[in-house]
Order: C-alpha cells, then sequence, then structure tokens
C-alpha cells in the first residue's frame, strides 16, 4: 500500500458559500504516469488506489470536518463496487466522461433515496431533464464557458427546482461579486488569495498598521525596544500575543506578563513570524481563510525547504507567508513591497518565483491549485510534497485553534 502512496499527490480546492464561510473541499488528485497497476487495470484500479490512499491517510486529515468532494467513477455510482466514504462526509461528483443514461440515472435516483448527496456538471451539449435534475443535489456551473447573461438565463431556470448551483472557476473578486449577484449558492476557485482592485480607494487604517508594523519588523536594523513601544500601542495585538506565549502551544514553565518578556523569550525570528500572523489575521472580512491559505504555504515552503537541504528554512517560511500580502492588503505585491525593507532574495522570490525560496513557493501554489505539471517542475518525490501538505494543514488547524481564533 505504501508503495502504491508514494506515487500519489493529493490536494483539496475548498468550496465556499455566499458569506465566504468554507462548506466543503473538493479532493483533488493525480497519479504519477508510471504506476503500472494503473496502466495495467485502467481506471479501476486508479480509483481503488485513490480510496484506499484517503482511507489509509483519514480523509478528516484533509477535509477536517467539512464536506468532501470527490468524483466517483461509474462503478461506484452503479453500486458494482461499494462505495468506499460515510454519505454523511462526502459528495459524489459525476465525471463529464461518464454517460447519463438509464442505468446511471436510476443509480442516481437509488443514492438520492439513500440520502447521499451528488454533484454534476453542468454540460452545455446536454439538456437535463426532470429525472435528472430530480436526483441531484448540486448543479456546477464553470463560468468560463458562459457570459454573465448566460448565467443568469441558467440560473433562472434551475431555481425552479431543489437543487443548489456551485459557480466553478471563479478567479477574482469582481467574478465572485458577478456569481453571488445572479444567485449562486457556492463558490469554488481562487479568487480570494487575489486582492481586490478598486482604483481610487484609501487604504483602510488597520492596514496601512500592518503596513507599518511590518516595516519594522523587517528592517533589519530594528531597535527592540522601539519593536517593544510599537506593539504595545496596539492593545489587541499586544493581549494576542500574551496570549500566543502563554498558551498550551508553547507550554512555557513560567507565565509571560509583559512585551518584553515575550520578545526575549521568543527571539527576534519567531516573533517577526507571530507578530505578522497575528496582525494579519485582523485586517479584513476574508482573514481567517486567508490566514489558513498563508500558514499552510508557510509550512510547506519550510518542510520542502529542509527536505531539499536549504539553510534557513525560517525564510522560507516567511516567503509562503507573506505571499498572501496583496489579498490581505487588497493591493498589488509589487506595491506592497515597495513599502517594506525585505531583502532582495525575497522581493524576487515574492515578485518573479525566482531563485530557491521562489522555487519552492511556486511548487507550493501549484500545489495549491492542483497544477500537477508545474508541481513536477520542482524533481521532489510526490510523496514529499503529499506529506508536506498535509502535515502543513495540520499544523495551521492547531495554530489557527490555538493561537489565532
Amino acid at each position: 500500500m505504501e508503495k502504491q502512496m508514494i506515487d500519489i499527490y493529493v490536494g483539496r480546492i475548498p468550496i465556499y458559500s455566499p458569506s465566504l464561510e468554507i462548506f466543503g473541499y473538493e479532493l483533488l488528485y493525480r497519479v504519477k504516469d508510471n504506476t503500472r497497476a494503473l496502466i495495467r487495470d485502467g481506471e479501476k484500479a486508479t480509483s481503488q488506489i485513490i480510496f484506499n490512499t484517503f482511507i489509509e491517510m483519514g480523509i478528516n486529515n484533509i477535509v477536517e470536518n467539512k464536506l468532501a468532494f470527490l468524483y466517483i467513477d461509474r462503478s461506484y455510482l452503479t453500486g458494482k463496487l461499494p462505495l468506499p466514504f460515510p454519505k454523511e462526509q462526502i459528495v459524489l461528483e459525476i465525471p463529464a466522461r461518464v454517460d447519463l443514461d438509464e442505468e446511471l440515472i436510476s443509480s442516481l435516483s437509488n443514492l438520492n433515496k439513500n440520502h447521499y448527496w451528488v454533484s454534476l456538471d453542468d454540460r452545455p451539449e446536454l439538456i437535463l431533464d426532470e429525472r435528472v435534475l430530480n436526483t441531484i443535489n448540486i448543479l456546477k456551473f464553470n463560468i468560463l464557458n458562459s457570459s454573465k447573461t448566460e448565467l443568469k438565463e441558467k440560473v433562472q431556470i434551475y431555481r425552479k427546482h431543489n437543487i443548489r448551483l456551485l459557480a466553478n472557476k471563479v478567479g477574482t473578486q469582481e467574478e465572485f461579486d458577478i456569481c453571488k449577484e445572479i444567485g449562486f449558492d457556492y463558490y469554488q476557485g481562487n479568487f480570494l488569495a487575489k486582492p481586490r482592485m478598486v482604483a481610487g480607494r484609501r487604504l483602510p487604517a488597520n492596514r496601512i498598521s500592518l503596513l507599518k508594523l511590518l516595516t519594522s519588523l523587517y528592517d533589519p536594523d530594528v531597535d527592540m525596544r522601539e519593536l517593544e513601544e510599537l506593539i504595545r500601542q496596539d492593545v489587541s495585538l499586544s493581549y494576542r500575543l500574551l496570549r500566543m506565549v502563554n498558551s498550551a502551544y508553547y507550554a512555557l514553565d513560567t507565565k509571560v506578563e509583559s512585551i518584553r518578556h515575550a520578545l526575549v523569550i521568543l527571539g527576534l525570528k519567531q516573533i517577526r513570524d507571530w507578530l505578522t500572523i497575528l496582525a494579519m489575521s485582523e485586517v479584513n472580512d476574508r482573514s481567517t481563510t486567508l490566514m489558513n491559505a498563508a500558514l499552510i504555504r508557510g509550512k510547506m515552503c519550510e518542510l520542502l525547504a529542509v527536505a531539499a537541504g536549504h539553510k534557513q528554512e525560517d525564510r522560507f517560511f516567511t516567503v509562503g507567508l507573506l505571499s498572501i500580502l496583496d489579498a490581505i492588503l487588497d493591493l498589488p505585491m509589487a506595491t506592497v513591497l515597495e513599502s517594506l525593507p525585505l531583502t532582495d532574495d525575497l522581493n524576487l522570490a515574492l515578485l518573479d518565483h525566482s531563485g530557491p525560496m521562489g522555487n519552492i513557493l511556486a511548487c507550493v501554489l501549484a500545489y495549491e491549485n492542483g497544477e500537477w505539471g508545474e508541481v513536477d517542475s520542482l524533481q521532489t518525490t510526490p510523496g514529499t510534497l503529499r506529506d508536506a501538505y498535509l502535515s502543513s494543514i495540520a499544523w495551521a488547524n492547531e495554530v489557527l485553534r490555538r493561537v489565532i481564533l
């Protein structure tokens, strides 16, 4: 089993509600081409290896307590093979290659009666009749395939049925706003990781404060007394920093009761990262979701740096952490970096994905989006990447639970 798992990439793409809470995750995977079982046995072997992999690693470790959206082959949909996960945990996604024939429609009807959730991709070439619409729960639209007018018309048609509508491939905040106005129930895409570009808008005070803090934190000549005073001026940040240092996460023998003591305990490297995390988590209405992404990126960059034998892995963590700053501040990354005293290699890694730090960041971003061809360019084994990703998810969840929330 372990030998098969080594050649599998596993990832996830969030699916959001209109209030930007995570409703579920679509599970992504790719099996390396040289897996002999797949060449010999085809789709059935692929599915079995994937399902066994998810069972082995624990699907809850990937999606936490959210729903898992997973494409299911025809043999599982029609009952020829047993479904591998509890119905309360999964949304069955029907691949586009599966024919919606009489056998499948009858099987979907049985799944519906047994309270399984089923998702279907909209197919422009097909007219979905009542029988199909009565057996599915979610209809997924690739918004890139239709104009705004066409999407409105489709939503009006399908709103007459008891199904929920999911907008897929939502790449920008503007596209999210349009889809929300049209009336979709769920949204999938990387739009949250992109800044909202609004011409002529003034930066809110809390984001100006964040920039000021980051400027001091990343100043190579920062004076610790000045940093202490800057932290003390922000009551909320001071409280959260002290709460974090005194949490079970650190399990210190003595209670830390002052900012100065916290600076001594943690040291500049750790205090820089933690203050960045705490400050970034407060600045906008998408902060929790964005911070989760930033923490996963930072930790995965660090773990891959260690695996590759790079020194100063904390700097790789910083690159991953700061890679979300443009979305946090709603500014282009180049504009953000003009205000920060970062070193040239950090700037190049964030702007151009160049240098060792940039290469690993690019790989992490590709993995995050399921762009497996780009992931391959790092020449790291799928097992190393997958394990780093899952470890980073677990670590980020723990940090959010114990330190930030």
